[in-house]
């Protein structure tokens, strides 16, 4: 999960220190450890199962990112969070998406990460019961 966890980062645009005993690997170490135990705690499983492996992975980022934050080690300025379409036509179709312009970038962060951090919902169907 580690590996993924960088390879999302990185697809985000995030940079982490290639130093060994960084902050940056001990923080996503502790998210990996953070996240696991949630949803283990949630399904009552001793595994992740299969179908949580991209929510586990958008929830180690997002864990991450927002102690980053919260440590004042992340600078949200730098993120990019353009949107890639605003309007789309085809033929005489036309779809536009609402798209608020006055976001500030702590506004868009904070919506990426409640995006990241997903609902118990989610680990229903893979809950089972212990005595």
């Amino acid at each position: 999960m580690y590996l993924d966890a960088v390879m999302r980062l990185s697809a985000l645009g995030v940079t982490l220190s290639s130093a060994p005993s960084s902050p940056d690997d001990m923080l996503l170490k502790f998210a990996i450890d953070k996240v696991t135990n949630r949803i283990n705690n949630q399904t009552n499983l001793t595994m992740i199962p299969t179908g949580l492996n991209e929510i586990a992975i958008d929830m180690v980022v997002g864990e991450f990112l927002l102690t980053k934050k919260a440590m004042g080690l992340l600078d949200i300025e730098t993120l990019n969070f353009e949107v890639v379409a605003k309007q789309v036509q085809d033929g005489d179709t036309n779809v536009v998406f609402a798209v608020e312009a006055n976001r500030t970038p702590e506004a868009q962060f904070e919506a990426f990460i409640s995006y990241l951090q997903h609902s118990n919902t989610d680990f229903l169907k893979y809950r089972v019961l212990t005595w």
